[in-house]
């Protein structure tokens, strides 16, 4: 079954609602958690659609992926992580030149690559629960 643009924008906005739901009711962790699955979901998407022959520069995941990546990195409390809170912005800055240069070349496995770092972090992250 084809999805329709309608659909396809309904499907977007209760997705978008059912994020912000539950963002509201995050705790630090939950929030940090919840925008590792968005950029797993960003990257991933970017990737399917790099296979499917789609290029993917200046498209909404390229930029939602990046934005998040800027906003993990900044919200790091370097004060109070010390060299945990340096070493994960080394991370964020590495993987953010490598969804550029992955993004810019239109590259399905640099991006699979870059999805596989993201998990790992991310799996590390919710041992934290």
């Amino acid at each position: 079954m084809n999805a329709t643009a309608s659909t396809v924008r309904a499907t977007g906005l209760y997705r978008r609602l059912q994020y912000e739901s539950r963002a509201a009711a995050a705790d630090p962790v939950e929030l940090v958690t919840m925008l590792y699955d968005e950029l797993e979901t960003a990257v991933g998407v970017l990737a399917a659609m790099v296979r499917q022959g789609q290029r993917v520069s200046a498209t909404e995941p390229a930029h939602r992926a990046r934005a998040i990546l800027i906003g993990l990195d900044a919200g790091l409390d370097r004060e109070a992580g010390g060299d945990v809170a340096t070493a994960l912005s080394r991370v964020y800055r590495s993987m953010r030149r490598k969804l550029d240069e992955a993004v810019a070349q239109n590259n399905a496995e640099a991006l699979t690559e870059l999805l596989d770092g993201i998990l790992t972090i991310s799996a590390a992250w919710r041992q934290l629960r």
